[in-house]
């Protein structure tokens, strides 16, 4: 496994539903993060998605941060996870912005498996019930 996707989340010291969300890929050919604000609710409906089994090539599952304003949606944080075939294997599409200048962006994407993306949902849950650590996603390569 040479590629990961890494969340942290440090939760409000004021008890504030909103946090500030950590995202980190990392593969062979590219590295980036992020952060924004982030409901603690969501990051936990993010990891109850990860629980579908098979995942549905025309309904991926899907994690997605962002803002609103003026009446336009900035996506910051996006997370994609699709079938790659129908061997098993599981293709991860990571989207990561700056929170303060959304412009400058990049993706990337990875292979993994159904055994390491329930690992990664069991770490979310524990990262959000402990408020502390981290959840890493393990992977292997770019996807061309």
């Amino acid at each position: 496994m040479n590629s990961k996707l890494v969340l942290e989340y440090e939760f409000s010291p004021d008890g504030d539903d909103f946090g500030w969300l950590i995202a980190k890929v990392q593969t062979p050919q590219f590295g980036g993060r992020n952060g924004m604000w982030v409901q603690w609710q969501a990051v936990g409906d993010f990891a109850a998605s990860l629980s579908a089994y098979p995942i549905n090539a025309d309904s991926p599952v899907l994690g997605e941060w962002g803002f609103g304003e003026q009446g336009q949606y900035t996506e910051i944080t996006k997370i994609g996870i699709a079938p790659k075939g129908s061997t098993g294997g599981l293709i991860i599409n990571v989207t990561l912005a700056n929170y303060y200048e959304p412009e400058n962006r990049c993706s990337t994407r990875f292979e993994t498996d159904y055994p390491s993306l329930s690992e990664f949902r069991e770490e979310i849950e524990r990262m959000m019930h402990n408020r502390t650590g981290s959840a890493v996603l393990q992977g292997s390569g770019d996807v061309g």
